[in-house]
């Protein structure tokens, strides 16, 4: 099959889409410091020499693992000696290190599932990630968002993802892909590839009561469908719908020791938008503060008719994360 490597490597994925015509991110794949400083050459006659940045990461991994943003040649240099030859979070050797633009603008997930080259997006999650313990690309979260609303950001983000899919040959079974939601200087929405696999959205499927809550179905479910119930696929909507406001809260620990107890976990439980709770660590546990999927010490679904009470929980679960949810020894 023409594009499998390209289907799970995130240099060439960007250089077949940009080869279709679509936006692609500003990238080279180096093995070299030379290479490093050549691109970071080019990268900085296209933006302001004074207010430029990169996105170095390992060219096939995951959850975050090694994503370092880069503002001088030095943190660069040092980024990719992290990165080229060094094992990745999923146990492979890192063959170089991916150097990238910055992209400026919002990060969202686009989950869909084709069959027979019939695309149909089941869940947009818009991302909030932040820099936090060192770290630049932390997920704090992801919320639902509505593919039925008129939207002109949303039209623009699953017109460019229908785009993707058909450009990687993505004709059979589910697709998770990240896409930069970018503002052109004219202002309107310019989105961007970040990634995107042909599976389904990972995260040990904590996130699937939500979706199922508030769309109605999963990518899960739909996946199943495609292979053994195409009446039911056929019957899912093109796109989303809400039912329900929902998003999951990814639990972010700021501070390191060995844990007594979480005594937070019953101020989150009374939550009036709470439904689940998915916790990675435990009393006795060494916590380590939070820099990517790996170090997540848990996950929050919460689920709500008004979206003002959600963000509102929400909020209150930033807030133990700073006091009150854990007790180290």
């Amino acid at each position: 099959e023409e594009f499998t490597e390209a289907r799970r490597n995130k240099y060439l994925m960007q250089e077949v889409v940009r080869a279709k015509g679509l936006r692609a991110i500003t990238q080279k794949l180096c093995r070299s410091e030379t290479e490093v400083l050549d691109f970071l050459g080019e990268l900085q006659q296209q933006q302001s020499k004074d207010d430029w940045k990169c996105v170095i990461k390992p060219n096939e991994s995951a959850g975050t693992d090694s994503v370092f943003l880069c503002t001088s040649q030095e943190e660069a240099l040092k980024a990719f000696h992290l990165i080229h030859n060094q094992l990745n979070g999923l146990g492979q050797r890192n063959d170089g290190a991916l150097c990238q633009e910055f992209l400026r603008g919002s990060e969202f997930v686009i989950d869909g599932v084709s069959r027979d080259g019939v695309y149909k997006v089941v869940a947009i999650w818009q991302y909030d990630k932040r820099s936090v313990n060192g770290a630049n690309f932390v997920y704090f979260g992801m919320h639902l968002r509505d593919g039925q609303v008129p939207d002109p950001e949303i039209a623009a983000l699953l017109k460019y993802a229908r785009s993707v899919v058909s450009a990687l040959s993505i004709h059979h079974g589910p697709s998770h892909m990240e896409v930069m939601s970018c503002v052109s200087a004219d202002g309107a929405f310019n989105p961007c590839l970040v990634e995107v696999g042909s599976r389904c959205h990972g995260g040990e499927g904590s996130w699937c009561p939500v979706a199922t809550e508030c769309v109605g179905y999963t990518q899960l479910d739909v996946t199943l469908n495609c292979y053994i119930r195409p009446d039911r696929f056929d019957a899912i909507p093109f796109e989303p719908r809400l039912q329900s406001a929902g998003c999951e809260a990814f639990l972010v620990a700021h501070e390191e020791g060995v844990l007594k107890d979480i005594p937070g976990i019953q101020q989150i439980r009374s939550l009036g938008s709470f439904r689940r709770l998915e916790m990675m660590t435990q009393p006795g546990a060494i916590l380590r503060p939070t820099i990517d999927c790996f170090t997540r010490p848990g996950s929050v679904q919460l689920v709500n008719k008004s979206n003002e009470a959600l963000l509102a929980d929400y909020n209150t679960i930033r807030g133990l994360e700073l006091h009150g949810l854990f007790q180290l020894l």
